[in-house]
């Protein structure tokens, strides 16, 4: 009978009470790979995710350090640019102090002193500088006046001693009168180089041209050629010259003496134009350039003694007539600062007097970097 049945009969005959009703056991496995393999694409669906994370958080840290980077450049950038239109706006101002320089300012007396003419920064001399030009000043005046002034046209400050002294200039003149014509006359196309002149406030020298005599005026000191010179362009606009660069005729140089007696704050004021001329590049300054830094006898350079420095300069000598003189004065450069110098004494010219001159050349030239 059915109803009495072992209830072995209703056991499943695959065994566990786990297995899906009416799925074999090959279907289950396949549903196993199934699930397995989901669930290994969703690893590495989570995996991938996070990966782009990371490399979107690298990316993101690099581009905020990359812009810090930048940024601390442009600011860099942007220190350095204001730094650089401070220092161009401050030498601006100084160039614009410095041509307005007053020379007059350059103090007077019997001492050596120091000054600025642009600002209140007076400098200090070293004392061994100090005690080696008053040495030197003192050797002279025990053979006559002495007067010197030496100038940084770079800072626009410099030293004195009896800058008003007067003294007779002798040839020292013959180079700031050559000044006058190149500038004046020869720049403006009123007068050639190359035209020849014949006689000359009554010197008969034959033909020479303008350039001839100047050359051998500066150069080699000639007299003659600096008479005729004056002879012929005096007239021309040269007292006007003198008198537009704000010199004193009656106090600091007679312009209408053929060697004017002078002193050395006019000889500086001079020198400076000359530095402004030379600074032109035109033809004619170049050549007059040229002539300066081949003057036959400089005190000044014999004085300072070194090759690596550019001198321009003309000496003044005399000890007969009772005109007794040794001057020099001119342009210096070196280490890219440019300094008028101008030493003029009463000594009668000797051998002495010209080391003696040489002397306090070397002394105003060593005390340079206290005017920077």
């Amino acid at each position: 009978m059915r109803k009495g049945k072992s209830r072995d009969e209703y056991v499943p005959q695959h065994g566990s009470r786990y297995e899906t009703k009416g799925m074999s056991s090959r279907g289950l496995a396949d549903a196993r790979f199934r699930g397995a393999k989901i669930a290994a694409i969703g690893m590495l669906a989570l995996a991938v995710f996070i990966l782009g994370i990371a490399v979107k958080t690298h990316a993101l840290e690099r581009t905020v350090r990359s812009d810090a980077s930048t940024v601390q450049l442009q600011n860099e950038k942007v220190s350095k640019s204001k730094a650089s239109a401070d220092q161009a706006l401050s030498t601006a101002d100084l160039k614009t102090r410095l041509s307005k320089a007053d020379f007059n300012d350059i103090p007077s007396g019997d001492t050596v002193q120091t000054f600025s003419l642009v600002d209140n920064k007076t400098p200090t001399l070293e004392d061994q500088s100090l005690t080696s030009l008053q040495d030197a000043l003192s050797r002279a005046q025990e053979l006559g006046d002495v007067g010197v002034v030496f100038y940084d046209l770079s800072s626009g400050r410099g030293v004195t001693y009896n800058a008003d002294v007067a003294v007779y200039g002798a040839s020292s003149y013959k180079a700031l009168y050559a000044l006058y014509i190149c500038e004046t006359l020869v720049e403006s196309g009123q007068v050639s180089l190359d035209w020849a002149l014949a006689t000359y406030g009554g010197y008969s020298m034959g033909w020479q041209t303008v350039r001839d005599l100047i050359e051998n005026a500066v150069v080699n000191s000639d007299n003659d050629s600096f008479i005729a010179l004056r002879a012929a362009f005096d007239h021309d606009g040269y007292e006007d010259w003198i008198a537009n660069l704000g010199v004193d005729n009656e106090t600091a140089l007679d312009p209408m003496s053929d060697f004017p007696t002078y002193c050395p704050r006019t000889s500086a004021k001079l020198w400076c134009e000359m530095s402004e001329y030379l600074s032109c590049d035109t033809e004619t300054s170049q050549w007059l350039s040229g002539l300066l830094t081949s003057t036959t006898r400089s005190f000044i350079r014999d004085g300072i003694a070194d090759d690596q420095v550019l001198v321009r300069n003309k000496a003044g000598w005399i000890s007969e007539d009772g005109c007794y003189s040794t001057c020099d004065a001119g342009l210096i450069d070196v280490d890219g600062h440019s300094y008028v110098m101008s030493v003029m004494t009463s000594m009668p010219w000797s051998d002495r007097s010209s080391e003696v001159t040489a002397a306090i050349a070397k002394a105003l030239y060593d005390v340079r970097s206290s005017l920077a």
